[in-house]
């Protein structure tokens, strides 16, 4: 999957648009398409080094899928309405902070020595064109965030000779080689390992200990707790003879720490409701009329603007381990989602941490790693899908886990 995006860019506006390009760019007669070649490659040049993270894979399947595409049919209207034509550069403008994030400074300063003094305004121009061009190729090819990455990988080889040393200095890159290298691939060949860190919170660093420093005071703490554990079992016979009852609720309580018991169990209870995920999940599966685009949010709760997880024994995410294990030929996606509240990259973060902890359980629970990615995918509107049988939409929120079918052969 390795469609030549430069030769696909003049295809597309056709040398009418180009040339309406180059005068709008004030360019010498016959450089639009030279200049259009190298507009793009510095785009994907810089798309490739964002992806070159979960995260910044993430945030560009975000920018490619939720952008407005333009008419390159008609491009050269579009070049000549100064209504568009600023609307389009309002657009690219802030497409090059997503792509270049905080080196975009550096990249027009390198573009200005390299391309002249039209190149700002044909980098703001080029990112639009490529968003738009990527995103057919999307749609056209059903692409999920795996395929786009490949899709992007595979430009690498078409851009020698368009990258400069200094540009990829500027998004500190070391060498073209280096570009796009630690890309990371969302699909099956390249599973991720499961991390303890994103359940329980990233591990400070700490200096290493000599043995002595840390045995003793160790052999002592084990020391206390066996006589705590000997006190508390004298205690728990005795009272055992005076309430039986209490000691069976005890008794249940110790053989299932991680569940709530008595009142608090009945308030989760209350709190998951029917199990809408479940039934609706292996209703779909049991169907011919799959939908590659439908997503199932689960019921799974995190302490706010964190990915430490409230609830890590919800039942959803049970029930999707015994729906992987009814079905092992299911592959499926988790992505995460977070409400927009401003802070870009921050919440990508955040939700790909979230995403990394349910498929962590996943795996904890008999899950193989290459049936499950994660993929964060920042902030983006509710979900609205249709209720069966009435006129109206439920809506979902926007901050949620959801599972998507990525494969599912019989």
């Amino acid at each position: 999957m390795a469609d030549n995006v430069l030769d696909m860019a003049s295809a597309q506006l056709g040398s009418g648009s180009i040339d309406a390009l180059a005068q709008h760019l004030k360019l010498p007669a016959g450089q639009g398409e030279a200049a259009l070649c190298s507009g793009v490659a510095y785009i994907l040049a810089g798309m490739l080094n964002r992806a070159s993270s979960k995260t910044g894979m993430g945030y560009l399947f975000n920018l490619v899928s939720e952008s407005e595409a333009l008419d390159l049919a008609n491009f050269a209207g579009v070049v000549s309405s100064p209504e568009k034509w600023l609307s389009i550069k309002s657009s690219g403008a802030k497409m090059l902070d997503k792509i270049y994030s905080g080196r975009k400074r550096e990249v027009l300063e390198v573009a200005a020595s390299n391309l002249g003094d039209g190149a700002e305004d044909l980098l703001t121009i080029s990112a639009p064109i490529v968003v738009s061009l990527m995103q057919n190729q999307a749609k056209a090819q059903n692409m999920d965030v795996s395929d786009l990455a490949s899709f992007l990988i595979g430009q690498r080889d078409h851009l020698q000779g368009y990258v400069p040393d200094n540009l990829l200095q500027a998004i500190d890159v070391s060498s073209f080689d280096k570009l796009g290298e630690t890309l990371i691939t969302h699909g099956h060949e390249q599973p991720q390992e499961p991390r303890v860190a994103a359940i329980q919170g990233p591990e400070e660093k700490r200096k290493p200990v000599s043995f002595s420093s840390w045995f003793f005071p160790l052999l002592l703490v084990l020391v206390v707790l066996y006589a705590l554990n000997m006190y508390m079992l004298k205690g728990k016979d005795k009272s055992s003879q005076e309430s039986p009852a209490k000691v069976s609720q005890e008794a249940s309580f110790m053989e299932s720490p991680s569940e709530p018991v008595g009142m608090a169990r009945k308030v989760v209870e209350a709190e998951l409701g029917p199990d809408d995920f479940s039934s609706n999940l292996r209703d779909y599966l049991s169907s011919f009329a799959e939908n590659p685009d439908r997503e199932f949010p689960m019921r799974v709760h995190f302490a706010k603007g964190t990915a430490k997880i409230i609830n890590a024994s919800a039942a959803d995410i049970t029930a999707l381990a015994k729906i992987m294990q009814d079905n092992p030929n299911l592959f499926i996606a988790i992505e995460g989602r977070v409400k927009g509240e401003g802070n870009e990259i921050a919440e990508q973060q955040i939700s790909q941490e979230r995403a990394n902890v349910v498929r962590d359980l996943l795996l904890q629970k008999g899950v193989s790693a290459n049936r499950v990615t994660a993929t964060g995918m920042g902030s983006s509107s509710p979900l609205t899908e249709d209720v069966p049988g009435k006129k109206e939409k439920k809506v979902f929120d926007a901050e949620r886990i959801s599972v998507r079918v990525v494969t599912n052969a019989q």
